[in-house]
């Protein structure tokens, strides 16, 4: 075999390439010690990866799984195929069983949430999942996001390392061709399963490689390659991108306020969208369609002075107050109204509701004097008074809600910290998520 075979380079250089990073992170001498779990499915890229890095890395170091989807009969088969060829390699091996929603739109999206939501719960920390994702799937997942019309982030297509889970995710094949996974098979007489849904053209992925690869090839042989080299390039300017975002982030975001209208205001539209599609990555949420977006500004940013607007989303809603964008999440707005009144001392933690404790550490900083009396935690009824520390008289609930500018939609959830009949504290700290 060849020094230069573009599989066992592309192994040889990631392994490089990822312990060295992991080790200067760490500060000590390379080692061994780094753990991968290779996702193995019986075909030719999984196969291909297997062997190649068992040949370089200690085997008690590695761990082939097998995700079975139940989508086809001989899936039982593959999995025997597989486990008889890890006990061959010496490798451990672990088959997984998934449900796949075989109503969903798409069965090739349903099939590969499916699998990550596995993998995902067998990832800890610092261990590294490896897939055998190679340079034709790359072009293929560009073309897809092309065909979508996706913007640098999904025409950076599939990315070399990323953060998975607890750990790591990586494609080690990403510069290497179908046709050299196959060469590699070959040239080391490997075994390996076909896929007879891989040749359904009604699936997108595969009508793209079947039919337009093949015909774009035809007048760009290099067409993979080229692809591939844009996709770096795209993520290139991703960086960019994010890193530009993040500035206008850090200028325009107040904890405890929100995104600054007038901020927003002072950027040109195109840094506008990305600080918005920054913010909802932080948030966790799916990335805004550029109908969406300009809904969102023209709502928010051309709203009056007192205006409330409110966009609904599936996870929450966007509000504006007091001139900042305020994110108010399903949790944050959850209903307490069937919350009882509950006795405390303010001495210990008080678990009022799951997941939210008010801490005694909290009623000590901010309200030392109430400690130790008979306090009431409740939530609004209305008619309440609120008495200000050593204050002689007390005002309505309702002009301290104002004064403190607390938002319309959270007063019937703050809770009430009462003394004598009297709200002496309020608790916010469970809503500063919908900011």
């Amino acid at each position: 075999m060849s020094k230069q075979e573009p599989v066992s380079v592309a192994i040889s250089t990631f392994l490089a390439q990822f312990i060295s990073q992991k080790n200067s992170s760490k500060a000590s001498n390379a080692d061994h010690s780094q753990t991968f779990t290779i996702a193995l499915s019986g075909g030719a890229d999984s196969v291909a990866l297997l062997h190649a890095i068992s040949s370089q890395y200690p085997k008690d170091k590695l761990k082939a799984i097998y995700i079975n989807h139940q989508l086809q009969a001989v899936s039982d088969e593959w999995a025997d195929f597989c486990q008889s060829w890890c006990q061959e390699l010496g490798v451990d091996f672990e088959v997984i069983a998934v449900e796949v929603d075989q109503k969903a739109a798409s069965l090739e999206n349903s099939a590969r949430k499916a699998r990550y939501q596995a993998f995902s719960k067998v990832i800890d920390s610092g261990q590294c999942l490896l897939t055998g994702h190679h340079q034709d799937d790359q072009a293929e997942t560009l073309l897809l996001q092309l065909f979508r019309g996706a913007g640098p982030k999904g025409l950076s297509a599939m990315p070399y390392i990323t953060s998975f889970a607890e750990g790591y995710h990586a494609r080690p094949l990403l510069s290497v061709s179908k046709a050299e996974v196959l060469e590699y098979c070959k040239e080391h007489q490997l075994s390996f399963v076909d896929d007879p849904s891989n040749l359904d053209t009604q699936h997108r992925r595969n009508f793209v490689r079947h039919r337009v690869i093949p015909l774009l090839e035809q007048e760009w042989p290099q067409l993979t390659t080229t692809l591939s080299r844009v996709s770096q390039l795209q993520a290139d300017t991703q960086v960019i991108v994010e890193e530009r975002a993040q500035e206008d982030w850090e200028a325009c975001y107040t904890e405890g306020k929100g995104l600054s209208v007038e901020g927003l205001k002072k950027l040109s539209e195109v840094r506008q969208n990305s600080l918005i599609r920054y913010w909802f990555e932080k948030l966790g949420l799916g990335m805004p369609s550029v109908k969406v977006l300009e809904q969102l500004l023209s709502q928010m940013l051309e709203a009056e002075t007192d205006a409330q607007p409110m966009i609904e989303f599936k996870q929450g809603s966007l509000r504006r107050h007091q001139d900042h964008l305020v994110w108010l999440s399903q949790h944050s707005s959850s209903n307490f109204k069937e919350l009882e009144d509950t006795t405390w001392d303010g001495k210990k933690d008080l678990q009022v509701a799951d997941g939210i404790t008010i801490t005694a550490e909290w009623l000590e900083t901010h309200y030392p004097e109430l400690i130790g009396e008979n306090l009431v935690v409740s939530l609004r009824r209305g008619g309440e008074r609120f008495r200000k520390k050593n204050a002689r008289q007390s005002t309505s609930l309702k002009n301290y809600f104002q004064e403190q500018k607390f938002p319309a939609w959270q007063r019937d959830v703050l809770l009430l910290i009462k003394l004598n009949d009297e709200v002496r504290a309020v608790y916010a700290e469970h809503l500063k998520d919908s900011l």
